[in-house]
């Protein structure tokens, strides 16, 4: 790679500049804003005082994705389904490799410990 690839590249990642497009593209898919450009310049100003760490999805969100994989309502979700949940929310390729590979998912998987695993994951 040449010097100003390689100096762009390493640009991007410091200050993370294409996790945040991932994010905002994210919100902007699942919200569908009737104002794009007004809905990215509010949620930069929301980033700028809050930090860039702020999570995508709600609890009662995570509450509702929890509850469309737990078929038998019995208050859990199979590891199989939990994998699956995550993989339908992940917003990048590199967090649904990470989650493919993972071995910490629980058999059994509740609602506190499904919260925990879209926080670990998807941030």
């Amino acid at each position: 790679m040449n010097y100003k690839v390689e100096s762009a590249d390493e640009y991007l990642r410091r200050n993370r500049i294409m996790e945040l497009f991932e994010d905002l593209c994210t919100k902007a898919s699942y919200i569908q804003p009737e104002n794009l450009e007004e809905f990215f310049v509010e949620d930069l100003k929301i980033k700028q005082k809050q930090g860039f760490i702020t999570p995508i999805f709600t609890k009662a969100e995570i509450q509702n994705i929890f509850e469309l994989f737990d078929l038998k309502r019995d208050g859990y979700i199979t590891q199989e389904n939990c994998r699956k949940a995550l993989l339908t929310i992940a917003s990048s390729q590199k967090q649904q490799e990470v989650i493919e590979a993972t071995q910490v998912i629980d058999e059994k998987v509740d609602i506190n410990r499904f919260q925990r695993l879209v926080e670990q994951f998807l941030g």
